[in-house]
């Protein structure tokens, strides 16, 4: 009898039409016309004239016409209607709801529908009427708010009615139960509800109501008709128990509602209503209360800990310090909920009073009271504990607990409410947590207590134990768990019966009446007589001693339900509480009590464990899962499978768990860890290879079955995504593992064992990655024959079915007895059952990937392995043609063609070759497959991929990218370097692709078309700066193709050899998608596009003058708009094409202006009425980027010279180089996509009018104009090129129409070329070679147009043009230089250089004179040059190149009045101006004011590299201008004048054990001490403080003196004793690190180092200091830890001078951009024969390599990074020929001797690098030329580049040594600088003259640079492999040990 039950009388026909009819008339919409309003007025007016109310003469006698079927079924309709316009519900309330609900409680209703309702067996028609109307006006009332006043005057009308008639006629009791339940149904309006509850709670607080209403319900003559009948056959007795319990529902609706709307909207973590249900409010407000507590408790234990106090409070107290948290919670509703809680608590006595004579009654009051228990909860957020209201709660929770809780018939709802209310008391009294505590366990052991009820209030309980200590908690469980015994039934009773419930006497003083089950008979024998009259009759009948001792009737206690429920309620709680400690307990005391009690407390311990795994932390999950696996042990020796089959049920349900709930968290690995740990243990023998028995053999394979269940819950099932295991080696290995397990113990496919764990099996395989792969890549087994799983042995018997299932299934006799092992054949078999498997479980691509482990082929599996694979191919194809499965659909066939797909770039060469050969056969036989999206996307982006990466090797020689990414699908491939497999690869998939295409076409010729048309359309996933996309070439060729489809066109003989195709239709149906797609596009208004045009303006100006990036989308939108705009419109146009050009311009992007420039071409194509306008804005904003100084005509990316940069000790850093050179191209980019714009439609319109030749004019030659102010990046060149090309093709144009321009741009163009000459000569920039060869191209383009024009040019320019030419050929020679070094060049460099174009040279710019010098080589115009600078020095004085040729020609030519110019000159390099204070020049004193002025020009900085040799200098500074120099810049630099401090001291003595005192120590001694006195007291502070430092570090190496004799043991300790007591001041730094702060040490770094006589020890520091970001160029801020070795009795000043020059041959490559890698890392001499020297990090030398056994450096490298065919490999052979190259030009320039493998380091990443620099130059060790050979290049360095010379590696080192070497000699001069300052400190490496006399000869300098090449290239053959190089090894492998 639900009020929502829906009967046939509202369910006809036509009740569902006037449904409808009302609904329509009464649910308008707010923005409806007048016209629709109008309408369901009309249509209101006929259902309203259809109802008596339209028709009765007296409106208030209506309720006498008695209510049709069809007008009920009116009022039905009305009811369900929700009115949304206002004037229609108040009509609809004034006229027709408002009569009838009045008269609700007497209408008269017809037979017919009374006769319809009784038979139905629905309610009373008067209560479902006023049910009905009620419902309505409370929804009229919930919608429009303003109704409520009128509504609440019709209800207190209805009231004064109902009390009018109800003892007179039942119709109107009948109608109030309606009224009432309407308000429980309906709480939406709390105005309504409240103002109700007021009224009703009066009426109900009368006893004189109570009273009549009860005798009415009891004696009244009119309740004995039939409806009374059929409400007690239904259990709802018409009685007084029934108003009772709906009044608490009511109450309890009303508490909701006024809840609802206070906390629940201050806890926006849960929903704002409260569900209207039983219990629900009760566990709404515990969960809010444990949630704020939560909160609070977490607030109050930091704020104890930040105050650090000293005592703590407990959880209970800071809950309870802080009631108010809770109690004003709910502000402004409380006086409304204190008189709520007053009459709920007035109603107790009547539900005590109230009638019980049968069961009926019972239950309405026992929910009655259920009720209003339930509301008063809401007492401990109103009042304080200490009010008389929250009292009385106390007494009313301590009374049911005292007389409810414990009695059979309290129903579960009432025994939850009473847990559920006193644990929320708990957080805020302690009266009733001790009866709560301690009755708990005793409820949960009573018999009648179902196990849902017990886990519902376990977590009540739970909620409850927060704010207790944890010893409550603890004593819970023990007493709960104590009931878990071995006594019989009666014992259980016997201690129930015992265990009294002594209260404390604070809940026991308001009652101590208890009442046991004893005197309570059973529920279901309950009869009128056997039950007394009233509840307060009830609670007389308790036993005479007082307490509540729980007893049964029944002769039995079921002890199986008692031991379920004491376990569930012990997990529940630990499960909620989730405390690790008390989780801990809990399981420690279930698992304690398995196999002690009985099975079936076994049996529940092993289920129940399962629920509280989700809950327990690592820990706990431990001693969970060995619980289980030590119990599976015992019970598989005990032979009792039934608790093993629990067991297993019970893991599967923790995995299941773990799956759904925890997926790849700690746990779950654990489990998935231990189970498959377990399989693999399973079986496990003491000796490999040992036959076994079959027995033993079957009884293992159960054992393994036993965990497959639980293994293949945990894991995601076929169809689903796999578990990725790609970076998870132990996992895989496991996997694998448990295959071979499987397959040693009989696991085959059509086995038993199979057939019974299909299908956890088929979940397994899904899952399991191939048995074998390139994964993982250290993989120690380098073997199948070592895995210690394939060795375990097997029965004969095993192995004999084995072998019969893969012949069976390889279908060839790949597996004889005698020659393939058992390890194989085991192998083998685990392969197919997985394969097998997984085929059926919808994968068969995994095979492929099994050819990339290299034991495969080691052993001699690959043909079984492919046999295998192509079976299993074949058989997934038949299971997708058979269609039985959902896992073999659409998508799923695809997934496995786009892994095999992927396989075709594989680097392995069998593997591609299987992936090829797999692919065709799938394709094959399922052309569908490539007839997708996916599948066929991913086949022409991997050939795009492929095709990318061929031309990756032309533009990064050197730098190769190994990683492509797939444009659609995003995945990534990995590609070798070498261009031939790159290559080869790309022809063999185009031609393997056209195959299988022109298959799919033959079969699906539309459909594919459609997709290759859909591929190509799909254009904004392309690169818009990629010119090729070969997947979109590929996808034209097919999709225009001719196949056997055509069918007429293919019967076509062809007369020529050219065959036609379909292209046209094919572009036609592309064309005609397009136009489709722009015209939906173009759906919107002019104005409406304007507007969003506008926006995007805004936007893009915006983000502009914020500095803020701007998106290629938000570019693009605007632009595609404007267009279409321009196009389609006819307005506007001039305003849309200035932001066309405008914005581009403003942005300067090459993304932006490549976009625009295509949109001004269609303009200028569809528009050529407005092209002009279009054209004249682009050359307006052209010139004004050139006035601006953008792009070409910027000077912000220009090189410095490498002499004026600063030099670096870092690595070589090419991730900087390429980002500087991305900006500088980026920079350009935007002008030559321009010029290109410009060259096309010049060309384009070449004889359009003059005026058009004028505008082009101008604008070339603004441009030529400005070419003297624009960039000299290596990159302009191309750019400048072809913007002179540009030029002279308008010169030409010009020229033909003799125009007054031609001298003008003539000169113009002359000179903007000269510009680029101004530059010394440089290599082209990077490893682009596809890059050079156009810079090639375009200089040749250019240097052949001005030939075509020389006479023009001649004419007009003269000499100037044939300067021109000449730079212009030197420079197109020196291209081709680089490009082919090899090849000897037509005309050397000098060619086209004469005398005269020297002369005119000079004259137009010195600059230029001096270059010529450069590039010409040799001495044939120097004297010219030297002359002319002599002879006019003034002119020569902004161009500090010609210094030098000022001061050579200064004893003969120059005049001594004329010296004094020398002031005037542009500063040169450092080391040009520190080398004019040597003797040579240091006699003038204008020289040394120049050199002083030059070098204080530059920045410290850079000066700050030069310190050994400013301070050399002092040797020859007669006139003191040195030692000013440095007191100056030391008194601006403290870091400057501590460096020349320790060098100078280092400098103080000569050789290593500094015995000799050097003459200049006296000069060293003396600026010194001027320097330190004249520090200020902050300087002075910093020096103390730093030097004090470093000698307490240094002063370590005296200190171990003593214990030099003794172990490294000891050393050991003595060093980190002495580390210990070193204090790190702040601001102090390494000196070798003075870029950098120490920040702290590592105290137990100390290492003593090798040496015989001395104390060398290594520590570890941490240093902060700011970098820059590689990636990004932005500063930041590191911190990383930076290992120094300090040398007593080492002369590191050669060091030093040798890490200068590396660092200065870094700076000259990085200027290039040459890769090449070298590491000048940091050394500073700071004393005489001391210094401190940088470790390289992460690097080990050659000769500790030999000493860890590593038999090679191939060795290394393969054990280190793979085999040689690994990305990994190749990257770092790749890095490792970098660095041997940029190392071996060094070694040979400097000649490094002593080159053994001690003095070899190879870093992690595979870089060569050289340490230890004590023999260079013209020194050897022992004065014994064993190495004399140009640099050391052994037979195991050639193996890692692949073995021969012939080896593309070997190939790139040869190339990178030649250019490292010619990219060197233009800077011989800088080197040869560097050095002779040094030349009189007394290192042994020098030998005065000589040294730099064959340090220059090294360079070649008379050579050409292709004879330099040959050099470099004879001295790479020489080195190779060279006798001296093998003898020096050995002696030192024989004199000290190392290893070679």
């Amino acid at each position: 009898m639900r009020f929502n039950r829906r009967s046939t009388i509202t369910s006809s026909l036509r009740a569902r039409a006037l449904s409808k009819l009302t609904q329509f008339s009464v649910n308008g919409q707010e923005t409806e016309l007048s016209k629709q309003k109008e309408d369901r007025y009309k249509a209101f007016e006929a259902i309203a004239h259809s109802l008596p109310i339209s028709y009765a003469k007296d409106k208030s006698q209506v309720y006498s016409i008695p209510l049709t079927v069809n007008e009920w079924e009116i009022f039905v309709a009305l009811g369900r209607s929700k009115p949304t316009d206002f004037d229609q519900a108040q009509k609809l309330l004034h006229d027709v709801i408002e009569t009838y609900f009045l008269e609700s409680p007497r209408q008269v209703f017809s037979d017919v529908l009374m006769t319809k309702f009784k038979s139905q067996d629905l309610r009373n028609p008067h209560e479902l009427f006023t049910f009905t109307l009620t419902s309505l006006i409370i929804t009229l009332c919930t919608k429009f708010p303003s109704l409520a006043e009128h509504c609440n005057t019709l209800f207190d009308k209805y009231i004064s009615l109902v009390l009018q008639l109800f003892s007179q006629d039942a119709s109107a009791i009948f109608s109030l139960l309606g009224f009432m339940n309407s308000f429980i149904h309906n709480n939406t309006s709390i105005e309504l509800n409240t103002h109700v509850w007021s009224q009703l709670s009066y009426i109900f607080n009368s006893t004189e109501f109570i009273e009549q209403l009860e005798n009415v319900l009891t004696f009244s003559q009119s309740l004995t008709n039939d409806y009374i009948v059929q409400y007690y056959a239904t259990n709802n007795e018409l009685s007084l128990a029934l108003f009772l319990k709906i009044l608490g529902q009511f109450n309890l609706s009303v508490c909701t509602a006024i809840v609802s709307d206070t906390i629940a909207n201050k806890k926006t973590s849960k929903d704002t209503r409260i569900k209207n249900k039983q219990g629900k409010f009760v566990e709404y407000l515990l969960d809010s209360i444990v949630e704020m507590y939560k909160e609070d408790q977490a607030r109050e234990l930091n704020a104890a800990e930040s105050t650090q106090t000293s005592q703590q409070s407990s959880i209970a107290d800071v809950a309870r310090s802080k009631p108010e948290i809770f109690q004003n919670i709910i502000v402004g509703k409380r006086d409304q909920l204190i008189e709520l809680c007053k009459f709920t608590l007035n109603m107790f006595p009547v539900v005590d009073a109230a009638d019980v004579s049968n069961e009926t009654k019972i239950a309405f009051l026992f929910e009655a009271k259920t009720y209003f228990l339930e509301i008063l909860s809401v007492i401990p957020l109103i009042q304080a504990p200490g009010d008389e209201l929250f009292a009385q709660f106390v007494e009313v929770v301590t009374d049911f607990l005292n007389k409810y809780i414990m009695v059979a018939v309290t129903p579960p709802c009432l025994v939850k409410n009473i847990v559920a209310v006193a644990s929320l008391l708990n957080y805020f009294t302690e009266d009733v947590s001790l009866p709560l505590l301690r009755l708990f366990p005793l409820l949960v052991a009573l018999p009648h207590i179902s196990t849902s009820t017990v886990e519902e209030i376990s977590q009540y309980f739970t909620k409850g134990l927060l704010p207790l200590n944890e010893d409550s908690i603890v004593n819970t469980i023990y007493s709960i768990n104590n009931l878990l015994t071995g006594n019989s039934a009666a014992t259980h009773l016997s201690m129930l019966k015992r265990r009294q419930l002594t209260m404390p006497t604070v809940s026991l003083r308001p009652r101590e009446r208890t009442v046991t089950s004893d005197s309570f008979p059973e529920t279901h024998i309950m009869n009128d007589t056997a039950l007394p009259r009233s509840f307060s009759q009830l609670e007389l009948q308790t036993n005479a001693s007082g307490s509540a001792v729980v007893s049964n009737p029944r002769s039995h206690i079921n002890s199986t339900l008692i031991f379920e429920n004491c376990v569930t309620a012990t997990t529940i709680i630990a499960a909620n509480y989730n405390d690790p400690s008390i989780t801990a307990l809990t399981i420690a005391i279930l698992t304690q009590k398995v196999t002690t009690i009985s099975k079936a407390l076994d049996k529940i311990i092993i289920s129940a464990l399962t629920k509280i795994s989700r809950y327990t932390s690592p820990n706990e999950f431990t001693i969970l899962l060995k619980f289980y696996r030590t119990v599976y042990l015992r019970y598989s020796k005990e032979g009792k499978k039934d608790l093993i089959k629990d067991i297993t049920d019970a893991r599967i349900k923790i995995s299941t768990s773990l799956y759904l709930k925890k997926y790849r968290s700690k746990p779950y690995y654990m489990q998935l860890h231990d189970l498959l740990e377990s399989i693999i243990a399973c079986g496990e023998v003491d000796k490999l290879e040992h036959h076994r028995s079959h027995s033993e053999i079957s009884i293992v394979a159960e054992e393994i079955g036993h965990y497959l269940a639980p293994l293949a819950a945990l894991l995601p099932k076929p169809g689903s995504p796999r578990f990725d295991l790609s970076t998870d080696e132990t996992t895989t290995n496991m996997f694998r593992n448990i295959w071979f397990n499987m397959a040693i113990h009989g696991f085959h496919h059509g086995s038993d064992l199979v057939k019974k764990h299909y299908s956890n099996l088929l979940t397994i395989s899904h899952n399991t990655p191939p048995l074998a792969s390139d994964f993982p890549a250290n993989n120690k087994e380098m073997s199948l024959e070592m895995n210690g799983i394939l060795r375990r042995g097997s029965s004969s018997a095993n192995i004999k079915e084995q072998k019969q299932a893969i012949s069976e299934f390889m279908n060839v006799k790949s597996v004889q007895p005698r020659t393939t092992s058992d390890t194989k054949v085991m192998f083998l078999a685990a392969t197919v059952l997985l394969e097998k498997l997984r085929a059926e479980a919808g994968e068969c691509s995994q095979v492929v990937s099994y050819f990339s482990d290299p034991s495969v082929v080691s052993s001699s599996l690959e043909k079984s392995l492919e046999h295998i694979n192509f079976y299993v191919i074949r058989k997934y194809t038949k299971f997708v043609q058979a269609g039985t499965s959902r896992i073999y659909n659409s998508q799923s066939v695809v997934n496995q063609l786009n892994e095999m797909l992927l396989s075709l770039a594989h680097r392995d060469s069998y593997l591609q070759n299987v992936a090829f050969n797999s692919c065709d056969v799938y394709i094959r036989n399922l052309p569908s497959s490539l007839c997708h999206h996916d599948s066929l996307f991913t086949l022409l982006d991997l050939m795009t991929a492929l095709f990318d990466s061929v031309m990756d090797c032309e533009t990064n020689r050197f730098e190769p990218r190994y990683e492509f990414e797939l444009k659609h699908s995003q995945k990534k491939i990995l590609l070798p370097d070498t261009v031939s497999w790159r290559q080869g690869t790309l022809s063999r998939l185009n031609k393997a692709a056209k195959e299988w295409v022109n298959l799919v076409l033959n079969k699906s010729n539309q459909d594919i078309k459609i997709l290759l048309q859909s591929y190509i359309s799909n254009m904004e996933t392309y690169d818009h700066f990629t010119s090729v996309e070969f997947g979109v070439s590929f996808a034209i060729e097919m999709a225009g193709s001719i196949t056997s489809v055509d069918k007429e066109l293919s019967k076509l003989n062809y007369s020529t050899s050219e065959k036609p195709n379909t292209i046209a239709e094919f572009i036609y149906q592309h064309s005609w998608r397009s136009k489709y797609l722009v015209t939906k596009a173009m759906v919107s208004s002019e104005e409406e596009m304007l507007v969003e045009i506008n926006k995007y303006v805004d936007l893009i100006n915006n983000l502009i003058a914020e500095g803020d990036s701007i998106s290629n989308k938000n570019i693009n939108e605007f632009l595609d708009l404007s267009a279409a705009l321009v196009i389609l419109g006819k307005n506007l146009a001039g305003s849309l094409i200035h932001n066309l050009v405008k914005l581009p311009f403003k942005i300067f992007t090459p993304e932006a202006i490549k976009t625009a420039i295509n949109v001004w071409l269609t303009i200028i194509k569809e528009r050529p009425d407005i092209a002009h306008i279009l054209l004249v804005e682009v050359g307006y904003y052209w010139m004004r980027s050139i006035d601006d100084g953008l792009g070409l005509f910027s000077g912000k990316h220009n090189l410095l010279p490498e002499e004026f940069q600063m030099m670096e000790y870092k690595p070589y850093n090419k991730i900087a180089i390429n980002r500087d050179s991305r900006i500088a191209m980026r920079s350009l980019q935007p002008h030559r996509y321009i010029i290109k714009f410009f060259i096309s439609h010049f060309q384009g319109t070449l004889y359009q009018s003059e005026a058009l030749l004028k505008l082009f004019t101008t604008w070339i030659t603004q441009a030529t104009d400005n070419l003297e102010n624009a960039s000299l990046h290596p990159f302009a060149r191309l750019i400048r090129n072809e913007l002179l090309n540009f030029a002279a093709l308008v010169l030409a144009v010009n020229n033909r129409e003799k125009t007054k321009y031609v001298t003008k741009l003539s000169h113009s163009i002359t000179n903007g070329a000269l510009s680029w000459y101004i530059q010394p000569v440089s290599w082209p920039f990077g490893s682009n070679d596809m890059k050079v060869k156009t810079d090639l191209s375009v200089a040749s383009e250019l240097y052949a147009a001005l030939n075509r024009l020389s006479n023009i040019l001649m004419h007009n320019c003269g000499s100037e043009f044939k300067l021109l030419l000449a730079f212009l050929n030197n420079d197109i020679n020196h291209i081709k230089t680089w490009l082919n070094f090899l090849s000897e060049m037509e005309n050397d460099n000098s060619a086209g250089f004469t005398s005269e174009l020297v002369d005119t040279a000079f004259k137009k710019h010195p600059q230029l004179a001096a270059n010529i010098l450069t590039r010409s080589g040799g001495e044939k115009f120097t004297n010219d040059v030297i002359q002319k600078v002599s002879s006019k020095p003034l002119a020569c004085i902004k161009v500090s190149d010609t210094l030098p040729l000022f001061l050579s020609g200064m004893n003969s030519t120059i005049n001594s009045n004329d010296i004094h110019n020398i002031l005037y000159w542009s500063p040169v390099s450092p080391l040009k101006s520190i080398n004019l204070f040597l003797p040579k020049w240091n006699k003038n004193n204008c020289i040394l004011q120049y050199a002083v002025l030059s070098l204080e020009s530059h920045n410290v900085n850079v000066t700050f590299f030069y310190v050994p040799q400013i301070v050399q200098c002092l040797r020859y500074d007669a006139t003191g201008y040195v030692e000013k120099l440095i007191l100056d810049t030391a008194s601006i630099d403290m870091l400057f004048s501590h460096q020349i401090i320790w060098n100078m001291l280092a400098n103080c003595y000569k050789g290593d054990e500094a015995l000799e005192e050097d003459e200049i120590k006296p000069t060293l001694d003396r600026v010194r001490e001027r320097m330190v006195s004249r520090f200020s007291g902050y300087q002075k502070e910093f020096y103390e403080k730093e030097f004090g430092f470093f000698d307490e570090v240094t002063g370590i190496s005296g200190k171990l003196k003593p214990y030099i004799k003794k172990s490294k043991a000891e050393k050991k300790i003595k060093i980190d004793e002495e580390m210990a007591k070193i204090k790190v001041e702040e601001g102090v730094y390494l000196p070798s690190n003075p870029d950098g702060v120490l920040v702290d040490i590592d105290r137990k770094s100390g290492k003593p180092l090798q040496s015989h006589a001395k104390a060398p020890f290594m520590a570890t520091f941490k240093i902060r200091k700011e970098e820059i970001d590689s990636n990004t160029g932005e500063k930041q801020t590191v911190e990383k830890w930076q290992s120094a070795i300090f040398k007593v009795g080492d002369d590191c000043r050669q060091d030093v001078l040798a890490l200068q020059l590396i660092s200065m041959f870094r700076t000259i490559w990085s200027s290039i951009g040459l890769d090449v890698y070298v590491f000048p890392y940091r050394v500073t001499a700071t004393l005489p024969g001391c210094g401190i020297i940088d470790v390289l990090p992460n690097s080990i030398s050659r000769d500790m390599l030999g000493r860890e056994a590593v038999n090679g450096l191939f060795e290394y490298f393969v054990t280190k990074f793979g085999n040689e065919n690994t990305i990994e490999y190749q990257n770092a052979r790749n890095n490792f020929v970098k660095s041997l190259a940029g190392y071996s030009v060094i070694s040979y320039l400097l000649q490094f001797k002593d080159r053994h493998n001690g003095n070899i380091m190879y870093d992690d990443q595979g870089h060569c690098l050289h340490i230890d620099f004590g023999f260079i130059f013209d020194i050897v060790p022992g004065g014994v030329k064993f190495e004399a050979v140009p640099f050391k290049l052994t037979k195991e360095m050639v193996r890692v580049m692949g073995g021969s010379p012939t080896t593309s590696a070997y190939r790139d080192f040869e190339e990178l040594c030649i250019k490292a070497y010619l990219a060197a000699r233009p800077h011989m001069e800088a080197i040869l600088e560097c050095v002779e300052p040094m030349l009189g400190s007394g290192l042994p490496c020098f030998k005065g003259n000589k040294t730099m006399k064959n340090l220059r000869t090294r360079f070649q300098p008379q050579k050409t640079e292709h004879e330099a090449a040959l050099y470099m290239k004879n001295l790479i053959r020489k080195s190779f492999e060279s006798f001296f190089t093998k003898g020096y090894d050995e002696f030192q492998r024989l004199t000290n040990g190392i290893p070679y």
